[in-house]
């Protein structure tokens, strides 16, 4: 109880853990209760379909140890961490680009979200770009500036892109990770309709002044938002015909990140790289016993590449192995860029 009653005292007020108080209002018990309530209807109704379907002496919720009173803290603590985890890669890949605290702009690094920034304002605003080794062009509609978007239309958006490119959230993590947002924006209420950023207070500002100097990460993050606002200081406003000759190339470098990504994420994130070893093994003894193809088949197992379904099982081998040849270089030359900024500092 107290790791979930200080999650959602962080999330709800933005807070700081030392100011946890002794007791919250009674109000916000009910909407943990609520919240819980919510989770579980999803979770049980998985374990119940599960469970009549299988026919199996036991049944576990998706999410939770099987021995939850021995085993829950040490396994919540890893679920946290490997989120945590997650988050920190996300803000990085979005660092790449100086697409993070760029929030006055759509970023622009596809041909459909090309199409879709200039659908804003029917192509009236501008592209930026930040210079040839940032892949992304910027676009700022004309008029009034981007509002800040609410965390719920950011999830259902994002839930949204997952299910058009033929992937889905596991049930009970999309309806915690709903739950999660509805309290994050639930800080409206206080804080004037604002959720993230004080009056007249930038993402930048905000972020930062809600990080620790103490944080492993902080130096990162303050080199990065010096080189954010210097790239910016550079920015080179493009015609629409200028941008859309630029956006094929763009693109391209994109699917190229993309698929780096995967290499960093299952090479340094010690959170995945050891997940993701383990259910490579469990491909490879599938293909040596002939049980692949099957797995595939029944639906057991879904494989998807460059946005396509993988149905055969000698395709699906033949990637994993390029994956697995790929991947120790990646990580080599990640582990081999420096920071001009960090340098400095030491």
């Amino acid at each position: 109880p107290l790791i979930e009653h200080m999650i959602f005292y962080l999330t709800k007020t933005g807070g700081d853990a030392r100011m946890f108080p002794e007791t919250m209002p009674v109000q916000w018990f009910a909407e943990i209760y609520d919240l819980r309530f919510k989770v579980y209807n999803v979770l049980q109704r998985r374990k119940r379909q599960a469970h009549e379907s299988s026919l199996s002496r036991e049944s576990h919720h998706d999410f939770h140890p099987h021995d939850l009173e021995h085993d829950g803290e040490a396994f919540f603590s890893k679920l946290i961490a490997k989120e945590s985890a997650l988050t920190e890669l996300t803000v990085g890949r979005l660092m790449g680009n100086y697409i993070f605290f760029s929030d006055g702009y759509i970023p622009v690094q596809t041909g459909q979200a090309f199409y879709k920034a200039i659908q804003t304002d029917v192509g009236k605003g501008t592209f930026y770009s930040l210079g040839s080794d940032v892949h992304c062009l910027f676009y700022k509609p004309a008029g009034d500036a981007l509002a800040m978007p609410d965390p719920t239309e950011c999830f259902h958006a994002l839930a949204n892109h997952v299910s058009m490119t033929g992937r889905r959230f596991e049930v009970g993590y999309a309806a915690a990770f709903e739950a999660f947002t509805e309290v994050l924006e639930s800080r409206k209420e206080g804080l004037g309709g604002s959720w993230f950023t004080a009056p007249g207070e930038s993402s930048k500002d905000a972020f930062m002044r809600r990080v620790k100097r103490s944080d492993a990460a902080y130096d990162i993050y303050q080199a990065y938002a010096a080189e954010h606002t210097e790239k910016w200081a550079g920015a080179k406003a493009l015609t629409m015909d200028v941008a859309m000759a630029d956006m094929p190339e763009i693109e391209r470098k994109y699917n190229l990140e993309c698929a780096e990504y995967g290499n960093v994420l299952f090479g340094l994130s010690d959170e995945f790289a050891a997940a993701g070893k383990l259910e490579q093994e469990q491909l490879a003894k599938l293909a040596d016993v002939g049980n692949l193809q099957a797995q595939l088949d029944s639906g057991a197992y879904v494989a998807v590449v460059d946005g396509s379904k993988v149905s055969q099982a000698d395709a699906l081998t033949k990637c994993v192995e390029a994956f697995e040849s790929g991947r120790d270089k990646a990580v080599d030359a990640v582990l081999a860029t420096k920071l001009p900024a960090l340098d400095k500092k030491k």
